[in-house]
């Protein structure tokens, strides 16, 4: 009786541990969940505040937004483009490893000499000794150089490779906004990398080349304030902090005038500074616009990644709750959103590409034509709508496929000739300056 009223002791206190674990466990799932509901509840009353100011002026933002999606539906292989850049960018980086493998064990081998005396079983010296010889590499005197060299090599390819991404997809894209009859753009992705490798690799080059030398300007500025920052006065600490942030603001300017530059590069052949000037005067020509799709257009696909993040983290939530051995569950349901962010960003880069394309196209259009005979938009009917002289432009249209239906009608044939006539010939022929 006694060993039975321990052992239900025992069991008792173990029932005990194991609830009061559990209660523990439940309270911090709780409060995790409880700031996570605080920054979806912040998060969505921004979005509603920025809805309810912009709300008369998202409407050629959500054009662009049909007009990239039914883009992106016509050649459905452009998703895919992200893996195939992974894996450049993953090769690169164990080029990368390999090499800085035989740079940190480079150097000159210096030999260190030890002598070791051997002991009897009192402790006391004996005259047996035996010499060890141990061998290190001490570093050339230039290996700093070298280093910096590498690290600028590796920002430099990163950048590349993303370049070309940026460029293949703007190619593919543009391909469709400047072909009146988009039945005739085949293989669009395909063209669009062909495009890049056959005549803007010196852009595309030079372009990354900008940002791998102000990554490296900020690495440098940081390796400074990671050794001075103990012996730095407040003044030095607030100008170097300062220095980094315009740096890191001059990096994220330089990007953007690089995509845009690219996406004019890849309809208009243009050398690399010269699409620099032309689009960014066309962007100051637009301002309006482009403040209002780059921060709401910005805003909304960061929407749709973070609803991604949400159902991943609810699927992981209802997983991890059938499984009784684990407790805390809000870390492993965090660590599977940051993946699933980290993906849908990936994907979601294609479509954000896209949009800052056909924008770059409709308001070069805009611009070069009128809408009149001779002078026809290569915009949608629905980007139409956003143009000042809409009306008249629609009703050219519609005057020209009334002709045009006349025409195949007596001649009992397909086309009528002239459907691609104007600034832009078909993108079959068209043939783009090599840099």
């Amino acid at each position: 009786q006694w060993y039975q009223r321990r052992v239900r002791g025992y069991k008792a206190n173990e029932e005990y541990e194991a609830s009061a674990l559990k209660l523990e466990s439940t309270a911090s799932n709780v409060k995790t969940l409880m700031i996570y509901a605080i920054i979806v509840t912040v998060v969505c009353f921004f979005v509603l505040t920025l809805i309810i100011f912009l709300r008369s002026r998202i409407g050629l933002m959500v054009t662009l937004f049909k007009e990239a999606g039914l883009m992106v539906m016509r050649m459905i292989t452009i998703v895919f483009t992200p893996l195939l850049l992974a894996l450049f960018i993953m090769a690169w980086a164990a080029l990368w490893t390999f090499v800085s493998g035989f740079l940190y064990t480079s150097g000159e081998a210096t030999p260190l000499i030890f002598i070791r005396e051997y002991l009897d079983g009192a402790n006391s010296p004996t005259n047996e000794t035996a010499n060890i010889t141990m061998v290190y590499f001490k570093d050339h005197d230039y290996i700093n150089y070298v280093w910096l060299y590498h690290l600028f090599g590796l920002y430099w390819g990163t950048e590349f490779f993303l370049a070309c991404h940026e460029m293949a997809i703007a190619g593919a894209f543009v391909q469709f906004y400047w072909t009146r009859d988009k039945s005739k753009v085949h293989f669009p992705v395909v063209r669009g990398i062909w495009w890049v490798f056959r005549y803007h690799l010196g852009t595309v080059a030079f372009g990354s080349c900008i940002i791998a030398i102000i990554q490296l300007a900020r690495t440098i500025l940081a390796y400074i304030q990671n050794k001075t920052k103990d012996s730095q006065s407040e003044l030095v600490k607030y100008l170097l902090m300062c220095l980094q942030c315009c740096m890191w603001c001059f990096e994220k300017v330089m990007k953007f005038i690089n995509r845009n530059a690219y996406i004019y590069t890849a309809f208009k052949g243009a050398a690399f500074c010269t699409s620099c000037k032309k689009v960014f005067a066309l962007l100051l020509s637009n301002v309006v616009r482009v403040g209002v799709i780059n921060c709401v257009g910005a805003f909304i696909l960061f929407m749709g990644k973070f609803l991604v993040v949400m159902v991943t983290g609810m699927i992981g939530y209802f997983m991890m709750q059938k499984d009784t051995e684990l407790y805390y569950w809000a870390i492993p349901v965090l660590i599977a959103s940051i993946f699933a962010f980290a993906v849908a960003h990936t994907f979601f880069s294609v479509y954000e590409i896209g949009i800052d394309a056909i924008f770059i196209c409709f308001a070069e259009d805009e611009t070069i034509n009128d809408g009149t005979p001779g002078r026809e938009y290569y915009m949608s009917k629905n980007l139409m709508e956003w143009v000042d002289n809409s009306g008249e432009a629609l009703k050219n249209l519609k005057r020209k496929k009334k002709q045009q239906k006349a025409q195949a009608k007596a001649a009992k044939s397909g086309d009528a000739g002239g459907s691609n006539q104007g600034m832009y010939p078909d993108l079959n022929d068209m043939e783009m300056g090599s840099k």
